[in-house]
């Protein structure tokens, strides 16, 4: 079985079922085969309702992206391939909105 989280950062991971997942047709490479299956990955995780985060952390992600996090991936042909994909996605979204910008250290000329 895969691992039940999704990696963001050292201290931070996403529960699998945290994260809702749509998928739908992707149109695009694959011809008939991406017209008829539904390949296209699409993730839905609630910031606002998520236990992995913290309450400061809670804040930032919301003050930055919003109380819902969406991702989609349709690149592949495989349904595999994109949910991993859109499940990166989703985890380097995350990581820029925890990153706390360092205080610049003024300097003399």
């Amino acid at each position: 079985m895969p691992d039940e989280s999704i990696p963001v950062t050292s201290s931070v991971r996403i529960p699998r079922r945290e994260v809702d997942v749509v998928t739908t047709t992707s149109g695009g490479p694959g011809g008939q085969h991406a017209n008829r299956v539904a390949t296209k990955v699409e993730l839905r995780f609630d910031v606002a309702s998520s236990s992995a985060l913290s309450d400061a952390q809670r804040r930032r992600v919301i003050e930055r992206l919003g109380p819902e996090i969406r991702v989609s991936a349709g690149d592949e042909r495989s349904r595999a391939r994109n949910l991993a994909l859109a499940e990166r996605r989703l985890a380097d979204r995350l990581r820029e909105a925890l990153r706390v910008p360092r205080s610049r250290t003024p300097t003399r000329p």
